[in-house]
């Protein structure tokens, strides 16, 4: 009988001061690593009709998600830095309490960067699986600039098609509420930039941040074409947006309740500057980012917050 299976693999070498940790030492069954162990550097979620993803803890960073027949569907820096207080180039880093600078926290907030994330809930069958990361507020986070109390869920599922979902469940766990901004910062892999289209956005106003002057607009176009640096969070945003990638023959529909929808290429100037992203892999990825970004999000006490993305891919 065809069975889900939910494998631990232990990469060589730490990701503690590691970088790149590409090679993979013999898999190890979820069900043999006790709970409450410590977790090796990557986890992988197998899906019955033959897809997969890879799962750092460190962040609860999702770096990869293959389907069956197909190729990498997620952007991986070959340069990315693994160390304990990196940022990991590539991937879905999850963007929270705070979505770039829109706030006192460093870029991006603490928990793309945080190694305090748990493994919760999981679960596996013939129909799907799933697999559950836990963050919770720490004496570090609670001296921090969003002192707040709270208790981070993140899911990462395949839904009885084999479809990708993940979902950020945010409870309040004070007795004050707070505000917060988050984005699920996904690089998806492309063939050619040039040749990749966003689809679901006309009409949707947007900020544009590399236009200080006029940052606010409306997305006149029927779709986004690449030419140059795009950096813009359009919101509220369409229930379905859909990555086009003319040169592979690919579609990626994301069906997602975010409230908005971040579309970003940084382009060569950009790519250079990086130093975990080699100069001309600008071409190999567009950021489409779910989140709520543009109006703060506000959870009172005791109360929780569930936001969701659904990956489909048709085409090649």
């Amino acid at each position: 009988m065809e069975t889900v299976r939910l494998v631990l693999l232990a990469v060589a070498g730490a990701l503690v001061g590691g970088v790149g940790a590409n090679s993979v030492a013999p898999a190890l069954a979820l069900k043999d690593i006790a709970r409450g162990a410590p977790l090796p550097p990557r986890i992988k979620l197998e899906h019955p009709r033959g897809g997969c993803v890879e799962v750092a803890p460190h962040g609860a960073h999702l770096l990869s998600w293959k389907i069956p027949e197909k190729s990498e569907v997620i952007y991986m820096s070959p340069q990315a830095k693994f160390g304990e207080n990196d940022a990991i180039r590539g991937g879905i880093p999850i963007c929270f309490p705070q979505f770039g600078p829109r706030g006192a926290l460093p870029q991006h907030g603490f928990s793309r960067k945080s190694n305090d994330w748990v493994l919760g809930e999981r679960a596996e069958s013939e129909d799907g699986s799933k697999i559950e990361f836990v963050l919770k507020d720490t004496e570090a986070t609670r001296s921090s600039a969003w002192p707040h109390p709270f208790e981070l869920r993140y899911e990462i599922a395949f839904d009885d098609e084999g479809e990708l979902v993940t979902k950020m469940k945010l409870r309040n766990v004070g007795d004050k509420e707070f505000d917060f901004t988050c984005a699920l910062h996904t690089y998806f892999c492309v063939d050619d930039i040039k040749q990749t289209t966003i689809e679901g956005l006309q009409g949707v106003e947007y900020e544009d941040a590399l236009d200080e002057a006029n940052p606010v607009k409306t997305e006149a176009n029927e779709v986004i074409k690449f030419e140059g640096n795009v950096d813009r969070v359009y919101g509220p945003a369409p229930l379905v947006v859909r990555i086009v990638d003319g040169k592979k023959g690919r579609c990626i529909a994301i069906a997602k309740d975010f409230p908005d929808v971040v579309v970003w290429n940084p382009w060569d100037e950009k790519a250079k500057a990086m130093g975990d992203l080699p100069d001309e892999d600008y071409h190999k990825f567009v950021c489409v980012e779910v989140g709520a970004i543009r109006k703060p999000v506000t959870v009172k006490a005791g109360e929780e917050w569930t936001a969701s993305q659904k990956l489909t891919v048709s085409g090649n």
